[in-house]
């Protein structure tokens, strides 16, 4: 018996590939998932639960759309299909990925194959991420963004403007406006929206603030801007976001 066979016949006797999963949740700084045909996830280890801040019973049977911004998730589904049709890996590939309650951004190499079923079609993709170990490895783009994105999360509640980030980016508005959609896969303007959206669902949860205080404390012109943002992005009103995770009057 051949080589190729004989590894062929072991994998093919395995039966329920799932009894690996296990190794996978052991593997440190190692994130593993696993996708169908239509971006639902199948697999995750708890490493990468962990990272981005979620339950598995939140992710399993769920996308990229239930967690991230519409462009970021573009963006993951974009090179999802691009690998099952072409069958083609992308290996090593950088990519940010946020923290979905802190908003902490944290850039990795990620690869990816696709995963076809006994008779050759493709039926989803694998793969994992793994830390970079420090910025440096970033590019100056990425790492000229990612001090923006980091001045964002702790200066959301003032007036930023384009101009304002560029300067903190020191590079002209347009030139920044470019970048910075071309490496978070969204505008800076969005990002600085979703962010402020970010803080306060919390302020409606953990505080009894009113909605006027807490709009105002996180960057917003007035309650009615917060109320059609925070609708926009969420789905709901303020007021019903808090019932519903609260119980408030």
């Amino acid at each position: 018996m051949t080589g190729k066979r004989w590894n062929t016949e072991f994998f093919s006797d395995i039966g329920d590939p799932s009894q690996l999963a296990p190794l996978f949740d052991s593997l440190p700084e190692v994130f593993f998932f696993a996708k169908d045909l239509q971006g639902r996830f199948t697999a995750i280890n708890n490493p990468l639960l962990a990272m981005i801040g979620v339950a598995r019973e939140e992710v399993l049977g769920a996308t990229d759309y239930d967690f991230f911004d519409r462009d970021l998730a573009d963006a993951y589904r974009s090179e999802d299909m691009t690998v099952m049709e072409t069958g083609q890996p992308v290996l090593n590939e950088p990519w940010w990925v946020p923290n979905i309650k802190t908003g902490d951004i944290h850039w990795y190499y990620s690869s990816k194959i696709c995963l076809r079923s006994v008779d050759e079609r493709a039926i989803g993709i694998a793969g994992i991420m793994r830390p970079m170990g420090n910025t440096t490895e970033l590019t100056s783009d990425h790492r000229q963004m990612t001090s923006v994105a980091s001045y964002i999360e702790t200066h959301y509640a003032e007036r930023l403007t384009v101009e304002k980030m560029a300067e903190v980016a020191q590079c002209s508005p347009r030139h920044f406006q470019r970048v910075f959609k071309r490496v978070f896969k969204t505008s800076a303007l969005e990002h600085l929206m979703r962010t402020r959206i970010r803080h306060a669902a919390s302020d409606l949860v953990e505080t009894r603030d009113s909605l006027g205080t807490i709009a105002l404390g996180c960057g917003f012109y007035d309650q009615a801007h917060f109320s059609n943002q925070f609708k926009r992005l969420r789905g709901v009103t303020p007021s019903a976001y808090r019932k519903q995770f609260k119980g408030l009057p």
